[in-house]
């Protein structure tokens, strides 16, 4: 129950951020671009971040798929081979699978051309989710 509930908080938190009503706010180093239409950048020094992508794109179908794999692999993994119980396996699942898409955003806002997106994030979170709901003793 309590790995339910932390997850909700998590993704309450994601989708306040991409939902939550925007104010341009500069804090230290970052420099926050905000505009009219909710296409928000935020850059650190050679870290981009992106909310200006669209939620129905291409890739988010690829993030939710290969996030529910995952999640649903690392739950097997650790339920069936390793004889973990239920919640433990699917804690398990869920951090393993959320870690691989949070490095690769992190990678994608490193990269020159690209910027870490939170709506990638929550295609990711939601895929996780799914997984592990598909596959776990409930």
């Amino acid at each position: 129950m309590f790995y339910r509930i932390t997850f909700i908080i998590i993704l309450s938190f994601f989708t306040s951020l991409c939902f939550g009503q925007h104010k341009v706010v500069e804090i230290n180093k970052f420099d926050f671009k905000l505009t009219y239409n909710s296409n928000v950048e935020f850059r650190y020094p050679q870290f981009k971040f992106t909310l200006a992508d669209s939620w129905f794109g291409r890739d988010k179908v690829h993030h939710f798929l290969t996030s529910a794999f995952l999640s649903g692999v690392g739950y097997y993994f650790l339920r069936e081979e390793q004889n973990f119980s239920n919640p433990n396996s699917q804690f398990g699942g869920c951090c393993f699978s959320f870690s691989l898409g949070l490095i690769k955003e992190v990678r994608d806002g490193l990269k020159p051309n690209n910027a870490f997106s939170f709506k990638d994030l929550a295609a990711d979170i939601l895929g996780t989710a799914v997984g592990i709901l598909l596959v776990s003793d409930l």
